[in-house]
């Protein structure tokens, strides 16, 4: 049977008697629904960071229904937070936030892993200078039971070589544009003043389906598009990313998922279009966000069987497709459903034609 790991009751102690003693610089939000195999990991994780500044914890369970609620309980040091109805991931971030003490908040997902020094190096970074709004960093993949993936990093390969000025220019650029170098998620960390929270939570709570939108992208929009903020990048592996058979944004394995995963993505670039309407951005940035919109509605429609609709709204983003580079993916996956339908495109998900950027 998986033992969930505890941090040791002597440890435990004085991590919570030091947060308890001095008031957190920083405050640790985690969301999670129906993680009973990794929530004790990934709150292990963040409990054992060492050279620390004081942080509190703060964790919710968007009404699990599995043991997650009561690993949790298990951690004297974490603040639980449940929620009254499961709303989704977006809606559980808010509910984290609003119990945060302090101005830096920093992201993980109850699956997900932290490396020892992520919350130092992710303050020190805000620590650059007054206008920096947002961190990121660097990654690694593990599989379902912790084992390293031998998958490329984008943001080292993007990233990795720049300085830290141009680094900060091009994620927050990479954000603006949508680009797949920028990793958001465990590896996101905010200024919460900067970030003009309590407008976005306002304009998050607001949204057409909060409940099916992600909550990182659209955050990181939000901040990347106000005036006079920066974005800093670590250029050190300070997460691991876990992919597991419920969490790739991207799993289009069933027709059920597909369409639950890609109606999460067209929420998401649709709140992200009205975020860039909202601000005024340039019309390239504008058209970006609308297009990836497009595209995503049209993966939806495919999926459901909507054919002719399908074609049309993916003749419309076909520039998208063709600006990511995925043009021929996307092409594929558009004739195969309109000539055979989605159940023929569930049972070609894991050629490696299809797999991509998840959208």
């Amino acid at each position: 049977m998986y033992q969930y790991p505890t941090v040791p009751q002597s440890q435990s102690a004085l991590s919570a008697d030091r947060n308890a003693r001095r008031s957190p610089q920083v405050s640790v939000v985690v969301t999670c629904y129906n993680l009973e195999r990794y929530i004790g990991e990934a709150l292990h994780s963040v409990l054992s960071q060492s050279d620390a500044p004081p942080f509190e914890l703060i964790v919710v369970d968007d009404c699990s229904t599995d043991r997650s609620g009561e690993i949790i309980r298990g951690f004297a040091e974490a603040k639980y937070v449940r929620t009254p109805r499961n709303g989704g991931v977006l809606l559980a971030m808010l509910a984290g936030v609003e119990q945060a003490k302090s101005d830096i908040i920093c992201l993980l997902d109850g699956d997900d892993l932290w490396e020892q020094g992520k919350l130092a190096a992710s303050v020190a970074a805000f620590a650059a200078g007054p206008s920096v709004a947002l961190v990121t960093h660097d990654l690694c993949f593990i599989d379902a039971a912790g084992e390293r993936i031998g998958r490329n990093s984008r943001p080292n390969q993007e990233l990795g070589s720049l300085d830290a000025e141009r680094a900060g220019a091009k994620v927050r650029r990479g954000i603006l544009e949508l680009d797949d170098y920028v990793w958001l998620g465990s590896a996101l960390s905010f200024r919460r003043s900067l970030a003009r929270w309590d407008a976005f939570a306002a304009f998050a709570n607001a949204l057409p389906d909060p409940k099916n939108c992600y909550q990182d992208w659209p955050l990181a929009y939000w901040i990347a598009a106000l005036p006079d903020v920066r974005a800093a990048y670590v250029p050190e592996t300070l997460f691991r990313y876990r992919l597991h058979g419920k969490n790739h944004s991207g799993d289009a394995g069933t027709v059920e998922r597909a369409v639950r995963n890609f109606t999460r993505t067209r929420n998401t670039y649709e709140a992200i279009a009205r975020i860039a309407e909202l601000r005024s951005l340039p019309q390239g940035l504008k058209r970006i966000a609308e297009q990836s919109a497009a595209l995503a509605r049209a993966q939806v429609d495919v999926y459901r069987g909507r054919r002719l609709r399908a074609i049309g709204g993916f003749a419309g983003a076909m520039p998208l497709a063709r600006r990511n580079r995925t043009l021929a993916k996307e092409t594929l996956r558009f004739a195969i459903g309109a000539l055979l339908g989605p159940r023929a495109l569930t049972q070609i998900a894991a050629l490696p034609q299809m797999r991509g950027r998840g959208t």
